[in-house]
């Protein structure tokens, strides 16, 4: 074997080690990337961890929903009748702000669900509950939100059918050509102990018009304090509701009508001895309500 065939053989020998050695210091660049992305990553997640952990104990410590104004019912009528309406005009401008951010960075045309349960500082038992429902195959905002007027103005019927508890109402029922109205409600859970429900509702249809979409919102708010119908001795329950119905877009293009929900119901803390069923009973049951009403949302939605 001639020299020169020796000095090829030998430099394609180092060549192919040259190789071997440049891949392996590839690949060791690529792993101490990997684990210093990992690490950015994971630091990423604790912060976020963090974040929500702060989020819920601001939960426990106060109120976070929209509504962050004293709701008072004179007794007089007609200052009361022109209060609510007084209300109406500030509750849906304020969902409508409320709704838009928190849906502002989803895409809603797909199901989501987020709820949270908890006992406040105070010891008031909470239950808060974000979600997003397309509606395939609904067709009219408007007579989804006639539907979901229809089913709050009979909230204390549909109570007593969904959940077997009988609810009773205190006040005067509704007028069905009013968008407000008032809720006094007393339900008697699992036949051992009464629970008061004092809420006002607003029903909102909004037309499309120059850059804007028809929305329709069906709200409900607690009452704090109610000079015709104060609170008794029983169990105090709050409720706040906000329900907006308006069209989305799919990522392939085709609209969509969409359920969006946010609630809060809050169980006040008493010195009255409530049973560990009973008090279960009063924390799901907003949520055998609720279903009820998208079950009837999907059922108006579809029937034009």
């Amino acid at each position: 074997m001639s020299e020169m065939t020796i000095l090829k053989a030998e430099i394609e020998l180092y060549a192919k080690r040259n190789e071997v050695l440049r891949e392996r210091e590839e690949l060791r660049q690529r792993q101490e990337s990997n684990q210093a992305l990992r690490e950015v990553l994971h630091v990423q997640r604790l912060t976020f961890a963090s974040s929500l952990a702060m989020i819920s104990n601001v939960l426990r410590e106060k109120h976070t929903g929209p509504f962050d104004t004293l709701t008072y019912l004179p007794k007089d009528p007609y200052v009361r009748h022109m209060e609510l309406l007084r209300m109406k005009r500030e509750r849906v401008q304020r969902a409508y702000d409320f709704m838009r951010e928190r849906q502002r960075f989803m895409d809603t045309s797909t199901e989501y669900c987020d709820q949270k349960k908890f006992q406040a500082m105070n010891g008031d038992l909470c239950s808060e509950r974000f979600e997003v429902i397309p509606l395939p195959g609904a067709t009219s905002v408007k007579a989804i939100v006639d539907a979901l007027e229809y089913f709050v103005y009979n909230i204390e019927i549909c109570i007593s059918e969904v959940l077997g508890d009988i609810t009773i109402r205190e006040n005067d029922d509704p007028q069905r050509s009013s968008s407000v109205a008032q809720h006094r409600l007393v339900t008697t859970i699992g036949d051992v102990v009464q629970m008061d429900t004092n809420t006002v509702a607003f029903n909102a249809y909004i037309p499309a018009g120059p850059g804007q979409n028809e929305v329709g919102f069906s709200i409900s708010d607690a009452v704090d304090e109610d000079e015709a119908f104060p609170y008794t001795t029983r169990v105090r329950q709050d409720v706040t509701v906000i329900t907006m119905i308006t069209w989305q877009t799919r990522q392939d293009g085709s609209p969509v009508i969409v359920f969006a929900r946010w609630w809060c119901l809050r169980i006040r803390h008493s010195d009255i001895n409530v049973p560990e069923y009973a008090v279960a009973r009063m924390q799901n049951g907003i949520e055998y309500v609720g279903a009820a009403m998208v079950t009837a949302a999907r059922h108006a939605g579809a029937e034009l």
